[in-house]
């Protein structure tokens, strides 16, 4: 009974020799067949992801693995503080537009007419402060009056010129309005003030919201909600998968077979072939990587191919093995 069992497993084994051999020798005709053949795996292009503002990350909406299309919101940070001081910027904003406005226009008669009733009554009472010193030095002159009379009348006339001189400012210019310097002046504060006002929103409503600017698939997520967030921080990876890229690699032999721009086929061990375009082609020979060949063929010079596959049923896999034939 032994005997029979260690006759049956030297046949398998004979068996599955026979067909690895077999295989081996297939694979190795249809390499010799087939020198348009070459193998490769399945490349993505990658972006990285980050705020363009500082700030607290307020909320991530997509994980690991996810898909995301072009324009889709996937974080926010925290923007309350912005908005206190976009509110604050808001109404200086309005303060210097009155400004500007009122120096454009210049004074109504009703504010010209007041300075003028002012200045009149200042000048009045200045009038009247200079009698009363004139007074007070007579007096004084006839021993008639104390020194410090003649102090507060002096006192109270200086006083008066000064308010009349101010009066008189005020109302010269309410009458010709401001200059031209000065207007200019008042408007460009208030661009300065209208440019704060946009720069705050920009922060708020661009700089805090994280948009992806492709279609592709989230491949890592590198930070969480409550973290601190900046430019120089990525907080996504996210893989482009249109186009779709294949990475090949062909012997000296094979190039001739390979032009920039010519089609090829590109096949796995589940799909069907798709169509691909040749998009680069290296300039220089590398050792076959470790992914594509055996460890037999590692040792081989290769050149590097890329090619743009058409994979809109998004069959392929980031890292998937292919097969390449650049004369389908």
């Amino acid at each position: 009974m032994a005997v029979g069992k260690k006759a049956v497993v030297l046949v398998v084994a004979a068996a599955v020799a026979a067909g690895a051999g077999w295989g081996f020798a297939e694979w190795q005709k249809s390499r010799e067949a087939k020198p348009s053949v070459a193998w490769g795996s399945v490349d993505a292009r990658e972006v990285s992801l980050a705020f363009e503002g500082g700030g607290r990350i307020a909320e991530l909406l997509r994980e690991e693995g996810e898909a995301v299309k072009a324009g889709d919101v996937i974080g926010r940070l925290d923007t309350r503080a912005l908005e206190i001081e976009r509110r604050r910027a808001e109404a200086q904003a309005e303060g210097l537009d009155a400004q500007w406005r009122l120096a454009e226009e210049g004074f109504r008669k009703e504010e010209i007419s007041s300075a003028k009733a002012e200045l009149d009554a200042v000048e009045s009472n200045l009038a009247l402060a200079r009698k009363t010193e004139d007074r007070q030095l007579k007096l004084w002159k006839a021993n008639a009056t104390t020194a410090q009379n003649v102090d507060n009348a002096r006192w109270s006339r200086i006083v008066l010129e000064k308010q009349a001189a101010s009066a008189r400012a005020v109302y010269e210019l309410k009458v010709a309005g401001l200059r031209p310097d000065e207007v200019r002046q008042t408007k460009a504060a208030l661009d300065a003030g209208r440019a704060a006002v946009d720069s705050l929103t920009y922060q708020i409503e661009t700089a805090a919201v994280l948009v992806s600017p492709v279609n592709g698939v989230v491949r890592t997520r590198m930070a969480e909600p409550g973290d601190m967030a900046s430019a120089a921080r990525t907080v996504y990876q996210i893989s482009i998968m249109d186009p779709k890229w294949v990475r090949a690699y062909v012997s000296e032999t094979q190039l001739k077979y390979v032009q920039e721009g010519a089609e090829a086929l590109v096949t796995t061990d589940t799909t069907e072939p798709l169509k691909a375009r040749v998009g680069h082609i290296s300039s220089e020979a590398e050792f076959t990587p470790k992914t594509v060949a055996t460890q037999d063929l590692r040792t081989v010079l290769v050149y590097e191919v890329r090619l743009n596959v058409e994979d809109p049923g998004n069959r392929l896999r980031l890292g998937q093995p292919v097969t390449v034939d650049f004369a389908p």
